[in-house]
């Protein structure tokens, strides 16, 4: 922003570009986004609200998606994560994804993946934590298998996957609620690493 000069002409008007209302571009018009090679983060907010977003393809080299940078992608069924390490909190939060590759994930924020339609999830080895609520409310998520040993899944993390029927954990820490209000949840494997059990991680299964 720079101050109006009035002795040279500038003509003020009544807004005050800091005090404007912000407002997503091309949230009903954007269908499909390539990010080119060599991006390695996607800042806060980037891509919020864009209503008809469908597909999103990321580059090889991205490493960080920030938070909040797709929250609201009603519509996004299809991205490509198997090389981004880290998705902070509400990164994905109400979107519509199916399915996600996680391969090379190693931290997951608060909420990341709530809201979403995920069928079946699998964390790798290099995955070390999981925030609060990260993939709660997928109602279509029915199978979740974390192979990292060492990982800590967050409170809530699992709350409210209503159709979740089995679970093949080995996580050092599973938090309170973890798992609340799984009401399918059938079938429970915990590895040899598990060392807390919190408070209602299973009430309500």
């Amino acid at each position: 922003y720079v101050d109006k000069d009035l002795s040279a002409g500038d003509v003020i008007d009544d807004e005050d570009p800091y005090k404007i209302k912000q407002k997503y571009i091309g949230d009903d018009t954007i269908e499909e986004v390539v990010i080119p090679e060599g991006v390695t983060n996607i800042n806060s907010y980037a891509f919020a609200g864009l209503t008809a977003l469908k597909k999103v393809t990321l580059p090889k080299s991205l490493v960080n998606i920030a938070s909040n940078a797709f929250i609201g992608c009603v519509n996004l069924k299809e991205i490509n994560l198997e090389n981004v390490k880290f998705i902070n909190e509400r990164a994905f939060s109400e979107c519509a994804l199916e399915s996600v590759d996680l391969s090379s994930i190693a931290a997951i924020g608060n909420y990341a993946f709530e809201k979403n339609s995920i069928t079946k999830l699998e964390l790798p080895a290099s995955a070390q934590s999981l925030g609060i609520g990260a993939f709660s409310n997928n109602t279509e998520l029915f199978s979740v298998s974390m192979k990292a040993s060492k990982i800590k899944i967050g409170s809530r993390a699992f709350e409210g996957c209503a159709n979740l029927t089995a679970i093949n954990v080995n996580a050092t820490v599973i938090s309170s609620f973890a798992f609340y209000k799984c009401n399918n949840l059938t079938n429970v494997t915990l590895g040899k690493d598990v060392a807390v059990i919190g408070e209602y991680a299973f009430a309500g299964t």
